[in-house]
């Protein structure tokens, strides 16, 4: 019986010293990792229990390096690169939610130059200013011929 390992998993198997060796093994159009412990073979996975699939065997070199490990043999017997284009899985889902995302940072973009637009004409305005020590009796009067047009 085969084991697995996350990510984690190996992280910590490898700074205990549990791990004897590694191989990245082609799948199809990517590699997967294989990994030999004290305890027999195992395989990473994601957080899925699905097998960790590297399309570009230089990320997993880097993932490797990253938790300690610096050697590494390389099986590319059941490697198939031209095998990519018909394992890419079309996500239509994907495509509506960036599509969506990418109108509302458009939507975002224009309300925002509207909105400094629009400060800049005020602060553009000719008009004097009013100062904020007037603002008490002009709210008085306004509100006071507010209540004389409703017959309050």
């Amino acid at each position: 019986m085969m084991h697995t390992l996350n990510f984690a998993q190996l992280k910590a198997a490898t700074l205990c010293g549990g791990v004897t060796d590694v191989t990245l093994r082609g799948d199809g159009a990517a590699f997967v990792v294989s990994i030999q412990t004290r305890s027999g073979e195992a395989i990473m996975v994601t957080t899925r229990k699905q097998p960790r699939r590297f399309a570009d065997p230089r990320k997993a070199l880097q993932l490797l390096r990253g938790i300690g490990l610096h050697e590494c043999r390389i099986d590319t017997t059941d490697w198939h690169p031209e095998a990519h284009a018909l394992e890419k899985v079309p996500r239509p889902d994907r495509s509506a939610a960036l599509k969506a995302a990418h109108e509302a940072a458009q939507a975002d973009a224009d309300y925002d130059r509207w909105f400094h637009a629009k400060v800049q004409a005020a602060l553009d305005d000719p008009r004097p200013a009013i100062e904020p020590e007037d603002w008490p009796q002009i709210r008085t009067q306004r509100l006071a011929g507010l209540k004389q047009r409703l017959g309050l």
